[in-house]
């Protein structure tokens, strides 16, 4: 399919497609891409950027309020706050990225068919940004876990990794949901719902251990099956990546390795995809905007 930004004949440029190498090249764009949108981030709020320490604040006492003051829940993961934390920051950077990606292309049509640029900065500009609203949250999360008291031990050596694994896996589905995006328009209806699906089969407002203690009791109550529902929950690598940030952090435990396997496999894996896919399109897909 022959993109229709060029004249017919006209080879496209190698410097504008979406690699590795582009990207490089590129990388000042990318900074001030990420830059530009974090400060008009702030620019939107009269708090500025101290808005990012305050939001990661609220939302935490909020769902500590619902979940242990109304719904009388969260006791046995006490602090809860800093229980919830440890998994709402990582998601909520997952899902920006992912609700952000869906209109993306269509949202800078103009710039995309006017200016000749690797389109791919466009996703990994929004996945870097909202990681650095992550890393604001990130110093809400530590200073309370110091608050509360919880241990602080050499398992934080874990969060480097965490959040490297955390940024392919933001951008891996970030760029295949952009390059489809541009295709279906109504693809972040869908999104919605996939995202609030997500949000509760991971253990986000719960901790992996209560899996087994409520099915223990259920329909499957006796069966050798309730063993292996941890790891069948474990398979989803958000459940993986909030499982870490909690032992880094509100255990001061080592995430076992097969788990560090797995999150490095599905990660890298995603990204993969994601790219792949979006190489599949790249600027041909100005034909659908």
């Amino acid at each position: 399919m022959r993109a229709i930004d060029r004249p017919e004949g006209e080879a496209e440029n190698p410097r504008v497609t979406s690699s590795f190498a582009n990207i490089v090249m590129r990388r000042d764009l990318l900074r001030e891409l990420t830059l530009s949108e974090l400060r008009s981030s702030a620019s939107e709020s009269r708090l500025g950027w101290v808005w990012w320490l305050i939001d990661p604040l609220v939302t935490m006492l909020i769902y500590w309020f619902v979940v242990v003051g109304i719904l009388g829940r969260g006791q046995q993961w006490a602090p809860y706050p800093v229980f919830i934390l440890c998994a709402l920051l990582p998601f909520k950077h997952f899902s920006g990225a992912l609700s952000s990606a869906c209109k993306l292309l269509r949202s800078r049509e103009g710039l995309i068919k006017s200016v000749p640029f690797p389109t791919m900065i466009l996703p990994l500009s929004q996945v870097l940004s909202g990681f650095g609203y992550f890393l604001f949250g990130l110093m809400v999360l530590l200073s309370a876990a110091w608050i509360w008291g919880r241990p602080i031990t050499p398992a934080l050596a874990q969060l480097p990794a965490l959040m490297t694994l955390q940024i392919l896996l933001a951008a891996g589905v970030a760029l295949a949901v952009s390059a489809w995006g541009a295709l279906v328009r109504d693809l972040s209806g869908f999104m919605g719902h996939a995202q609030r699906i997500l949000f509760y089969l991971s253990p986000t407002l719960y901790g992996i251990d209560l899996v087994q203690e409520r099915f223990g009791k259920g329909a499957l109550a006796g069966s050798g099956l309730v063993t292996y529902l941890p790891d069948l929950f474990m398979l989803n690598p958000l459940a993986v990546l909030f499982t870490g940030y909690r032992h880094a952090i509100f255990y001061g435990t080592w995430l076992e390795g097969r788990h560090w396997a797995w999150l490095t496999f599905t990660s890298v894996a995603i990204f993969a995809f994601g790219y792949r896919t979006f190489q599949r399109y790249d600027r041909r897909v100005i034909k659908f905007l």
